[in-house]
């Protein structure tokens, strides 16, 4: 009886001892928790690119004077894209003074320019070569009328000034590309000598700083 009695008594002790163990290393497994801090900064610099995604050649054909002709069938279409957060313009230029980009073969005689401004674009009357915004993705002016296609009726018209001149504003931050659809229209008085004319307009976006 009594060796039994000894038994229970070492496996008590011995219990207790585990259960005292445990306590302790419990105990002794929690730490302290400390944390830092990296601040980040930078400055977006400005981005910004126009291409003319379509009718970059605006052929006309043969001209008989009297009959107008506008071109090309699908527009102009000058994109742009830029990161800018107040937007940008675009500005138009032939770099001809009084007279249209299209000059003779002689390198002398000019078609004039159309009468309408771009301040003040009109429906089409009389002669020279002008032109019109008939589409934008985003705010197409209504000076330009509301001619919503290349040879629409409703359109208005303006010649191309020698110096870049604004004929689109667009505001506001855009995340993809932008587009605008330009065409052109072309008369000439029966006074006008005959032959091939050629030139360039020359399209310019410019970002509107803050």
């Amino acid at each position: 009886m009594k060796k039994g009695k000894l038994f229970l008594l070492g496996f008590n002790f011995l219990a207790c001892t585990i259960l005292g163990l445990a306590g302790f290393f419990a105990v002794s497994s929690v730490s302290a928790v400390n944390t830092g801090t990296a601040t980040l900064s930078t400055t977006i610099q400005q981005y910004l690119a126009l291409t003319v995604d379509s009718g970059g050649t605006v052929a006309f054909g043969s001209l008989t004077p009297g009959t107008p002709i506008a071109a090309p069938s699908g527009g102009s279409v000058v994109s742009v894209v830029t990161n800018s957060a107040n937007g940008y313009t675009v500005g138009l230029s032939d770099g001809s003074d009084t007279n249209s980009s299209m000059l003779h073969t002689d390198t002398t005689t000019y078609v004039a320019d159309y009468a309408g401004t771009i301040a003040t674009p009109t429906s089409w009357t009389g002669t020279g070569v002008g032109v019109t915004l008939f589409a934008a993705d985003t705010n197409k002016e209504a000076a330009w009328g509301t001619g919503t296609t290349y040879s629409d009726s409703n359109n208005k018209y303006a010649g191309v000034p020698s110096a870049a001149t604004t004929g689109h504003t667009v505001t506001g931050f855009h995340a993809s590309a932008d587009t605008s659809s330009w065409a052109f229209k072309i008369d000439v008085p029966n006074t006008q000598k005959t032959g091939v004319y050629s030139g360039d307009v020359t399209f310019t976006a410019t970002a509107v700083l803050s």
